[in-house]
């Protein structure tokens, strides 16, 4: 099924989705790029193949094709500047790494902040909280400790925190493994419109992961919703969904999914930008490639 194809790439950094090069030009060539000169799209997305979805798509094609040249140079720029450097998953946006810890601690400290989920907290302290956790977790410092600060936090009505603490049970990051309570604190985020809620309990239910079963329209739904928040990998998952006919519904707008993959690439997704560049050239593959 999708969800399964999708496995190993849900939670990746947008620029880090795939381990080799990423092929930016046609034909899998070096140096500046040059745009498709065909009319026709070629080789077609599984979307596109149903009612006029081909010609949505030429249509939406046709619109970027003009700046396709800067939009390739800028791709070859980027991979060049060092993708790897990135961080391994794309959420907290701040991923402090170990050697910024003290100094994120001394910060809680000269701003007097009180225990994590202490009732009344400034903004300030919140931030600082949380961006501590996030250092002790995903920089693997001390991730009970910054495990226990996010469930404070959450506690205490903090919405991302809700999220992070759902991420840490369903994986088991630095506490024993809670699907059932993790799912909780992501459906809670989610219900209170967070982006980053939408997309976690959005995966899970698109995989069919933590207990629950496969439901990809359901899944589908939120990528949706936090598509419409501007979340980068909500709006390629949307896209994507579009464009494999996955989720969506037999009457979705496959044309659509071209300024989704277009926001989400200008904003630094590599998975969005691989995308555009196999619809651009005709060659469409998607992850099977």
């Amino acid at each position: 099924m999708a969800g399964a194809r999708l496995l190993n790439h849900l939670r990746a950094q947008p620029g880090a989705w795939f381990s080799g090069s990423l092929s930016l030009v046609a034909g899998g060539g070096v140096g500046v790029a040059c745009a498709s000169s065909s009319s026709d799209i070629g080789r077609l997305p599984p979307g596109a193949k149903k009612g006029s979805g081909a010609q949505r798509l030429k249509v939406e094609l046709q619109k970027i094709r003009p700046n396709e040249i800067v939009l390739r140079e800028k791709w070859l720029r980027d991979e060049a500047d060092g993708w790897r450097k990135l961080p391994p998953r794309a959420w907290p946006e701040y991923q402090p790494k170990a050697e910024e810890v003290p100094a994120l601690r001394s910060n809680l400290e000269a701003q007097r902040c009180p225990p994590a989920g202490t009732k009344g907290m400034t903004v300030e302290c919140v931030k600082a909280t949380f961006d501590l956790a996030s250092g002790l977790v995903f920089a693997m410092v001390d991730q009970p400790v910054g495990v226990v600060a996010y469930q404070g936090l959450a506690s205490a009505g903090d919405v991302d925190s809700m999220v992070a603490i759902g991420v840490c049970l369903t994986e088991g990051l630095g506490v024993d493994r809670d699907e059932s309570q993790g799912l909780n604190w992501l459906r809670r985020a989610s219900s209170l419109g967070n982006a980053q809620g939408h997309f976690e309990y959005g995966q899970i239910l698109f995989m069919g992961a933590c207990g629950v079963d496969e439901d990809e329209p359901a899944g589908f739904a939120l990528f949706k919703k936090a598509a419409d928040l501007e979340h980068v990998s909500g709006m390629f998952m949307v896209a994507d969904c579009l464009l494999e006919g996955v989720g969506c519904g037999s009457n979705a707008d496959v044309g659509t999914a071209v300024p989704l993959l277009l926001a989400a690439a200008e904003k630094g997704h590599r998975g969005a930008r691989q995308h555009l560049r196999q619809l651009l050239d005709g060659e469409w593959v998607g992850f099977g490639g």
